[in-house]
């Protein structure tokens, strides 16, 4: 699929989600309600939940600092190819993108929506809001959108991008999307579960992020970028000679 393909669908199911979420804003309130126990919150706070939340988030963090230090070392020692140089950036401008910028910078600290576990529905004081509703539930670090789910989904998908060309079996290719699919939806299941966020906040992350790797993609030139994995690289060359011979 060309680039202008995969935006013309991005754009379908952006405009899909906002105008399900704007027609039927309930859809928020009826998937938290699935984790609160009524008015007493959200029974997943008092289990292992936290935990692995966090370590799920820890993760993510150290899988993009040592994505900067990569950067850093190939920028610095002039011993890592230019085309590394790029595919270790993808993923980490990404999470930048959209976890950074996005959704921190631009949404979480303006839109105001109150978290789940705020509102008077399940314990709190807050009053629910449609997602996109700037209002003054929240003053800071607010509902909308997840910075965690953006950080997994800005990590997952670069990766099966990046890896994409060299997963020639389909098995192998249903599992790193599997793998990648997982880890997005671990990550939103805990924010959902915690109470710490709706439905659309972990939807629109994702798609945030899924909109920074579509535009990275061209900008970075990932197209053509080469990822030399082992194994691989002393076949390449053999190929080119026959082809100089006229064989092919």
């Amino acid at each position: 699929m060309t680039p202008q393909t995969l935006l013309i669908a991005f754009l379908l199911v952006f405009v899909t989600v906002q105008t399900l979420f704007a027609a039927f804003p309930g859809i928020d309130l009826a998937v938290s309600a699935l984790f609160a126990d009524g008015s007493r919150g959200f029974p997943w706070t008092m289990g292992i939940a936290p935990d692995i939340n966090l370590a799920v988030r820890r993760l993510g963090e150290v899988a993009t600092l040592l994505l900067l230090l990569g950067i850093l070392y190939g920028l610095t020692s002039g011993k890592t190819p230019r085309d590394h140089v790029r595919l270790l950036a993808y993923p980490f401008l990404c999470v930048a993108l959209a976890s950074g910028v996005v959704v921190n910078v631009l949404l979480k600290s303006h839109v105001g929506r109150a978290r789940p576990v705020t509102l008077a529905d399940f314990g709190g004081t807050a009053q629910f809001t449609p997602p996109w509703q700037v209002v003054e539930e929240c003053a800071r670090n607010c509902s909308f959108v997840s910075g965690e789910v953006a950080l997994a989904a800005g990590l997952a998908i670069p990766t099966i991008v990046i890896l994409w060309p060299h997963l020639t079996r389909t098995h192998s290719r249903v599992l790193a999307v599997g793998l990648a699919a997982a880890y997005i939806l671990l990550t939103a299941t805990l924010r959902v579960g915690l109470g710490r966020h709706f439905l659309s906040d972990v939807v629109f992350s994702t798609l945030f992020s899924a909109a920074a790797a579509l535009a990275l993609y061209t900008v970075l030139g990932i197209a053509r970028a080469r990822l030399s994995l082992p194994g691989r690289a002393s076949r390449r060359p053999a190929i080119e000679l026959v082809e100089q011979r006229g064989v092919y």
